[in-house]
Formats: structure tokens, C-alpha cells, sequence
């Protein structure tokens, strides 16, 4: 963190939020310097920053979201949920006087969802199903999950990969299906 006309930023995000083997958003800035976190909703989590005595919430989050037009996974912005702006005003004063400041109405904050929806009802269930057979965990409508995702979305997957050729008419990978479950990127790109 160098400092500049008294202040110091450092972003807390993800993999940056990891420098040379330190976290620098937990370093305490030079006297007389104030220090700005500028942080993604990683910071929504139980992670308390000494010294956070201002929060500016925007009120908004990005995350993976299927786009059905461009049959793709994408990071989309959208409104957080009522409990993230909670966790997120939670941020300042955990060890002493904080304010939060909120750049969004309070009828936006009334018409957000109380809790965020889970990635696994948001996104497609291609790469999930293909994992899921190649883990050799049988068919993923009983998968036992902590958070179930829709049973249309689960059949919706299972019959596009079949019609990429991933899934045989028995719902078993084949070669191919066995070849994309390996690669990092969704079914239509792996093609």
C-alpha cells in the first residue's frame, strides 16, 4: 500500500485480494493515512477488517447467470438481496464506530429479495450433470443436494447434452461427453 494525498486503496476481490503471500487489506496504513477497501461481495462474508468505519453500498452484485439467448454462462450485474446489504453494512464498526452508507433507495432496499438465490437455481446444469456422471454419482435427479436445484432445469440439461452427443439415450457419458467433463469451460464452448 503506498500512500497518496492521505489515502491508501487495496483491493479485496477474489484471487487479488491475495498478494505475495499476504493479505494487504488486513495491513494497517502509515499514520495519518486513511485506507479504502475496495472489495467485491467477498467481503460480505465473516471477515471483519480492523478499522472499517464507513461502508458505501452500491446495492449491486455480479454474478454467473445463464444467458439462454447466447446459451452461455455469464457474469451479469444485478440488485443484492435484503441479508447481503446487511452483511454488508455489518462491515463497519465491528471494532468500533461505523456508519454505512447505502447509495440506493430505501423502496430499492424494499423490493430486494430477503435472501440471495442460490448459483445452482440461476445458472445451467450442463457442466454440474456432466461432473456429476463422470464422478461415476449416478442419475443427478436423486443427487442428494444440500440445495436442490429445479427438477426442469436438471431435464433441461440432461437432454442438451444428450443432443451434443455427451449423454447416450441411457443417460451414460460417452467419449465424448467423458472429454468435455474434463475441460474448464461450459459444454458450447468445449465443442
Amino acid at each position: 500500500m503506498t500512500p497518496f494525498c492521505g489515502w491508501c486503496s487495496t483491493p479485496f476481490c477474489g484471487a487479488r485480494a491475495f498478494n505475495f503471500g499476504r493479505f494487504q487489506v488486513f495491513d494497517v496504513p502509515p499514520p495519518g493515512v486513511r485506507k479504502c477497501i475496495l472489495s467485491t461481495n467477498i467481503a460480505e462474508t465473516s471477515v471483519t477488517i480492523d478499522g472499517v468505519r464507513f461502508v458505501l453500498d452500491s446495492g449491486k452484485v455480479k454474478e454467473m447467470s445463464y444467458d439462454p439467448e447466447a446459451k452461455l454462462q455469464r457474469l451479469q450485474e444485478f440488485w443484492i438481496s435484503r441479508a447481503s446489504a446487511e452483511q454488508r453494512k455489518g462491515r463497519a464498526g465491528r471494532t468500533g464506530p461505523g456508519v454505512c452508507y447505502r447509495l440506493y433507495a430505501e423502496s430499492d432496499y424494499d423490493g430486494f429479495a430477503p435472501y440471495p438465490v442460490p448459483e445452482i437455481r440461476r445458472v445451467a446444469l450442463d457442466a454440474l450433470v456432466l461432473q456429476l456422471k463422470s464422478m461415476g454419482l449416478g442419475d443427478p435427479r436423486i443427487f442428494p443436494f444440500l440445495e436442490p436445484p429445479p427438477t426442469s432445469s436438471l431435464e433441461m440439461a440432461v437432454r442438451y447434452l444428450q443432443d451434443q452427443g455427451a449423454l447416450d439415450d441411457k443417460e451414460d457419458l460417452t467419449p465424448i461427453g467423458t472429454l468435455l467433463a474434463q475441460l474448464p469451460v461450459d459444454v458450447v464452448v468445449g465443442e
